[in-house]
């Protein structure tokens, strides 16, 4: 029977990194992918903007962005579009009908909001403290974060801590008179989450992606097909074993600790530590079992909100794509979310799980395929997506940008069939809701945070963990770190 340091389940970007850095620290690690290839998620990831230099640093994984350019191009009907100049991280206009007054505050607050996610983003690279543990490491942590915030002088903690529970459309209406300008910052707080621009916390899940990103606008600066490649590489050159096209059907235990796990070929592999790369419904309620676990726990896993919203949909035509009032050397990140009440009326029909007949739409454009991001399409319990009507909505939408669409090929999938392919319950891009109640110490629960779970020797790494998603690797290497820390 084989036997193993550590069996990771699950061959996304996190699982990856966590089994690089555990073999380079000498454990025998195995990797166990479902499907035929490993990256997860990132199959479906459409722009990747920054690598944790944390990351590149313990892995050795170069990786250079592809640009230092790139440009966001607000759409609207009129075809008198917004497009702004991201170079390095710095924003500037390119093309605007709005007034010089507008352009110069909303500036003002990708600024601010720039400063406040920066403070934000110092928690995101190490392991959430713990409130209660009177542990002088939680305890020291806890006093940095304050720390960080009161760096940010009177002025601007007091107008963080006014924000951070705010909507995003209340502090837009106040400064901007542009309903563009206003419409492309709420679809970037919004956009894979369970909230609309009327909701509160929804400037702090803007200010969380920022932070996680590291700029306010997710870009296409990196290849993700290289960076899951150099990953894959990286595990091979410190001997971890992958195990693809095989799926787990169950974590064995015995007296509250992990022995191995069981394939669905029902072949058992021994360990006495397995760290899930599942999301935490799937892991706890599926993988793991709830028969071993107590009431108040399993009544937190039900609780925690994870239902996904966003849909993928690939385009191929007969002709190169051309988008009307556009020059070609400008194409970037195509955004369709015209105004405030636009998104906001397509997240009340995801309330009631149904989906907009006017659909918001982010995608980029590579010749003659498009490949876009749809919100919202919730994730349905005991019903089917009517997916022709969904794309023909779709299509409708992108009529009147790109003339003369003759598609040749065409594929939507939806957060069902994400949850299918990856075992991700309820189809969630992040794996779980980023909000106030299920972010940093309290993320994914309380009970599991920190990447431990109440079974000794199992371990979480996914999006679901803190910092939640994107494709840092962050959670990845955390949880591995845990783990060392924990077999000292």
């Amino acid at each position: 029977m084989k036997k193993f340091d550590v069996i990771i389940i699950g061959g996304g970007h996190n699982g990856l990194v966590a089994s690089s850095y555990l073999a380079k620290k000498g454990k025998k690690v195995l990797v166990i992918e479902k499907n035929e290839h490993v990256g997860g998620l990132a199959e479906y990831a459409n722009s990747l903007n920054f690598i944790s230099p944390i990351i590149k640093k313990e892995l050795n994984i170069n990786i250079h962005n592809i640009k230092d350019t790139d440009y966001i191009i607000s759409l609207e009907d009129n075809q008198n579009h917004t497009i702004l100049e991201d170079k390095n991280g710095k924003l500037s206009f390119v093309k605007t009908n709005a007034d010089e007054n507008d352009q110069k505050t909303f500036l003002s607050i990708i600024n601010n909001y720039k400063l406040f996610s920066k403070t934000l983003g110092s928690f995101m690279y190490q392991k959430p403290p713990r409130v209660k543990s009177g542990k002088r490491s939680d305890l020291f942590q806890l006093m940095s974060m304050g720390w960080k915030i009161r760096k940010l002088g009177k002025k601007n903690m007091r107008e963080l801590l006014r924000v951070i529970g705010l909507n995003i459309a209340d502090d837009l209406e106040d400064n901007l008179n542009n309903d563009n300008l206003k419409g492309l910052l709420s679809h970037e707080s919004v956009l894979g989450s369970n909230l609309g621009p009327r909701s509160p916390g929804s400037i702090l899940t803007l200010l969380y992606k920022q932070a996680i990103n590291d700029n306010i606008f997710n870009l296409k600066k990196i290849e993700v097909t290289n960076y899951i490649n150099q990953l894959e590489d990286c595990c091979k050159k410190n001997t971890v074993e992958i195990i693809k096209s095989s799926e787990v059907r169950k974590i064995i235990t015995k007296n509250n600790s992990v022995t191995g796990i069981q394939l669905n070929n029902n072949e058992v592999i021994e360990s006495k530590c397995v760290m899930s790369n599942a999301d935490p419904k799937t892991t706890y309620l599926n993988l793991l079992g709830a028969e071993i676990l107590d009431t108040d726990f399993i009544r937190r896993i039900k609780n925690f909100r994870n239902k996904g919203n966003v849909a993928k949909l690939e385009l191929v035509l007969e002709n190169e794509i051309n988008i009307k009032n556009i020059d070609k050397k400008m194409y970037g990140k195509f955004i369709y979310a015209p105004n405030i009440k636009y998104i906001e009326h397509a997240f009340n029909a995801n309330k009631y799980n149904h989906y907009s007949k006017n659909p918001c739409l982010e995608f980029y454009v590579n010749d003659n395929t498009l490949s876009a991001n749809i919100y919202y399409v919730p994730y349905l319990i005991n019903a089917s997506h009517q997916e022709n009507e969904i794309i023909e909505k779709c299509v409708a939408v992108l009529s009147k940008f790109i003339p003369d669409m003759k598609i040749r090929k065409q594929e939507l999938i939806t957060p069902n069939q994400m949850e299918e392919k990856y075992n991700i319950s309820g189809g969630h891009w992040h794996h779980g809701d980023l909000e106030i109640d299920q972010l940093l110490m309290m993320r994914p629960f309380y009970g599991s945070s920190q990447y431990s779970t109440p079974v000794n020797g199992l371990y979480l790494c996914s999006a679901g963990t803190h910092p939640g998603g994107g494709l840092t690797g962050i959670n990845g290497l955390n949880a591995a770190k845990k783990i060392i820390e924990d077999s000292k």
